[in-house]
């Protein structure tokens, strides 16, 4: 049970446009995701992130021998372009949780971590809204680029409010302010992203397990194209089958125009090479 609220509650006024959004979450009893095979997660994590193994391994390691999926604060560092927010999103959904993406550079601690209710905009915290979107007790929150996080405190910070989500003696009972009562969001997993740790304060840092995030290089290449073509092929709604491998031709103007680095550029030319196929198809 996340969230209780007494029947007298229910009939507030004020309360009633702020359960709008929590219907089925308020004084019911919600799912936790059961765990699956974690040989089957990591295989089909390599597919898409074949460069990221030992990232893979270090995230997974924290589900073995758990029977239903937490994963602790962690936050994935590296340069720009790399794939991290792709991999926080990915991980979660074939884990089998809902994802709610916060950007953190449009974020502060009044909208995250709610508002109350005495205020005309009143809004429960954001967990118990992805908690209530993917109605389930364990979604997963995708904060991406944390070091980007405002520094003015007129709301509060976000890097301050989050403290109270990613600790294990305060999440259990967090006091939503638009619902004035404690809900558990003890099952909710925590992934942030960042270019950088310098921003950070040391109490941020402290409570998420830290992993770099690399980039890919050219020796990745053949390894990641099929991925980005099935990838590309979901994009348009095809089924993967029927977006065949780039030929021989193809694949060395891949690596002329690529030579590692961002995941995002290696797309953006595969995708312009698969328009140059369906042109050439038209004009025959």
């Amino acid at each position: 049970m996340v969230a209780r609220l007494s029947n007298e509650e229910m009939k507030n006024a004020k309360l009633k446009d702020i359960l709008g959004p929590l219907k089925g979450v308020v004084n019911a009893a919600l799912p936790l995701v059961k765990a699956p095979p974690l040989h089957e997660v990591r295989n089909a994590l390599l597919f898409e992130f074949p460069y990221a193994v030992d990232v893979i391994d270090f995230a997974l390691a924290d589900l073995v021998g758990r029977t239903t999926v937490h994963l602790r604060p962690l936050l994935l560092v590296g340069e720009p372009g790399g794939g991290k927010s792709r991999f926080g999103r990915r991980l979660g959904e074939v884990l089998g949780l809902s994802v709610w993406r916060t950007d953190a550079s449009r974020s502060d601690g009044a909208v995250f971590g709610g508002t109350d209710r005495r205020w005309y905009s009143a809004e429960p915290c954001h967990p118990l809204l992805a908690i209530a979107q993917g109605k389930i007790a364990s979604p997963l929150i995708l904060i991406d680029e944390v070091e980007k996080a405002a520094l003015r405190s007129d709301y509060g910070r976000l890097w301050d409010c989050l403290l109270g989500f990613l600790e294990s003696e305060t999440n259990a009972r967090y006091p939503d302010p638009a619902l004035q009562t404690n809900i558990d969001l003890s099952h909710v997993s925590y992934i942030a992203t960042a270019n950088s740790l310098d921003p950070l304060p040391s109490p941020i840092r402290d409570r998420f397990r830290v992993v770099r995030f690399p980039k890919p290089t050219a020796d990745d290449l053949d390894a990641l194209l099929p991925a980005v073509l099935a990838d590309l092929a979901k994009e348009r709604g095809l089924d993967g089958s029927w977006v065949p491998p780039l030929d021989w031709l193809e694949r060395m103007a891949v690596a002329r125009h690529w030579r590692g680095g961002s995941v995002r550029r290696l797309r953006r030319i595969v995708e312009a090479i698969l328009r140059e196929r369906d042109l050439r198809a038209v004009r025959n």
